[in-house]
């Protein structure tokens, strides 16, 4: 009965452990979107301390919250007017941020440091946040290939109708408004014959 209860110890401690443990999570996002990373401190105590980083960034952060504020002068340049709380009151250990204009050069891993009145500094997640793969790429191809048939079609077409509109002009302007006939001009002969 000894061994039964110490494997129910091991098994509740590695329970405990692991739903305590810090989540990683994976989000895409498409260049110019706003992106929210979650963060959740599992505790409705009121957050004294919250920092994110980001693995790639050493001795800067993401986004610095304390004392009831956030302090870009510890905010890497990159990221200044750009991070800000999902929720400002942080209800419910809410430390998400948004993170606003995403591009390239931002995908990489950010981690969630949370300290609480009742909780010290502790690592909540982590997330890798990548860009978003667009259409297959032989999708893309087609796309263009498509594009340039039109383009060309449109480009013969134009091609081709001008010089038609062309003769089709010069057409109508000889057959349907003829120039009138005029009397020949009289010779040199005949013009002396008025003369007398």
């Amino acid at each position: 009965m000894a061994a039964l209860t110490s494997a129910q110890h091991v098994f509740m401690f590695l329970w405990i452990i692991g739903s305590v443990a810090a989540e990683d999570l994976e989000v895409t996002a498409e260049p110019g979107e706003d992106v929210t990373l979650q963060c959740h401190s599992h505790t409705d105590a009121a957050v004294t301390k919250l920092v994110w980083s980001r693995s790639e960034l050493k001795d800067v952060n993401v986004f610095f919250f304390r004392n009831n504020r956030p302090y870009d002068s510890f905010q890497d340049p990159r990221y200044r007017g750009r991070v800000e709380l999902k929720d400002p009151e942080m209800k419910n250990g809410d430390a998400s941020v948004v993170l606003t204009k995403f591009n390239v050069s931002d995908t990489g891993t950010y981690q969630c440091r949370v300290t609480t009145s009742n909780m010290p500094t502790k690592l909540v997640n982590s997330v890798h946040l990548s860009v978003s793969e667009g259409p297959p790429k032989e999708d893309l191809e087609e796309e263009l290939n498509k594009r340039h048939r039109r383009n060309v079609g449109l480009g013969v077409g134009l091609g081709l109708g001008c010089p038609l509109v062309g003769v089709a002009g010069y057409a109508i302007k000889r057959f349907a408004f003829p120039k009138p006939k005029r009397d020949p001009l009289p010779s040199p002969d005949e013009c002396d014959a008025f003369k007398e």
